[in-house]
């Protein structure tokens, strides 16, 4: 069965115009969001820079003259060492040397990393400024009534976005969390490598010696890369939000508004279906 649309190109430019309006005007509220969180861990992590600067040689100290440590430590330390700082005791606790050195970086992001990136679903990333994004394609419906199916397909395709982004965010939080720590890894597998190659007598002192050199020359640059690493990840995942809601939303205004059409098939089941989705989508979003 076939029915016609009175589609009319005047109105359709009209809207098609104010949906690509309204997708740069609210888009703005998500770039400052992010851009306001990345001023403040910026912060965070500049803070985080120089007391890793200050501390980290004592830390780092800490652990290579353990208190009430009665021998054999050498071999704990060979095990760190050839392991690439990370190791486990007889007994299972890991013993991770890359995290001890990262702990004043990641310490001072932790606060902000929990409230930018919460873990419960009602409050989303950036203080929810993605859940709030709505191009309100239901208060159109009404006034353009000829095309109120393609309204109902960007609204699910909003929604849709929305929620990929979310979970997209949650996995790359994550990765740009573990970044801090991940450099400083990479930073400091020469040493570990050369640490561990040691063997026979003064091997400890050696090995004390090799690494607390390397992190007294290399801690002036080191903290700085791992903070800047964090805060490029973070810069790519803006792009990358901007971009796929700019581009996937404006790509569906092409694909249900811009059509030469005038007779269409009867949609009524999938429009039943459409909105279904868009239900289910709704709250599982919520």
């Amino acid at each position: 069965m076939m029915f016609t649309f009175l589609f009319q190109p005047g109105r359709n430019k009209e809207l098609c115009e104010k949906l690509e309006r309204d997708i740069v005007l609210h888009l703005d509220p998500v770039q400052r969001a992010i851009q306001k969180a990345y001023q403040v861990f910026e912060t965070c992590l500049r803070e985080g820079v120089e007391k890793s600067i200050s501390s980290c040689e004592e830390k780092l100290h800490n652990f290579l003259f353990p208190r009430g440590n009665k021998g054999g430590y050498h071999g704990t330390l060979k095990s760190v060492f050839k392991n690439g700082g990370v190791s486990k005791t007889r007994k299972g606790k890991q013993i991770n040397l890359n995290m001890k050195l990262s702990s004043f970086l990641t310490g001072s992001v932790d606060k902000e990393f929990r409230k930018t990136f919460p873990n419960e679903q009602k409050c989303g990333p950036f203080n929810g400024v993605i859940d709030k994004f709505s191009l309100d394609t239901e208060s159109l419906k009404e006034k353009y009534k000829d095309v109120k199916l393609q309204l109902i397909f960007l609204q699910t395709e909003e929604e849709r976005i929305k929620k990929k982004l979310n979970k997209r965010i949650r996995d790359q939080k994550k990765i740009m969390y573990n970044n801090l720590t991940e450099t400083i890894e990479k930073s400091m597998q020469e040493c570990y490598k050369t640490a561990a190659g040691y063997s026979g007598p003064g091997m400890l002192e050696k090995m004390r010696e090799t690494v607390s050199r390397h992190v007294h020359e290399s801690k002036g640059t080191m903290f700085a890369k791992a903070k800047n690493a964090m805060l490029s990840h973070l810069l790519r995942l803006q792009v990358e939000i901007l971009k796929t809601m700019k581009d996937t939303l404006n790509n569906s205004i092409d694909l249900s508004l811009r059509t030469n059409c005038q007779a269409i098939p009867d949609v009524s089941a999938e429009l039943a279906m459409v909105k279904k989705i868009y239900k289910n989508l709704k709250n599982s979003s919520n």
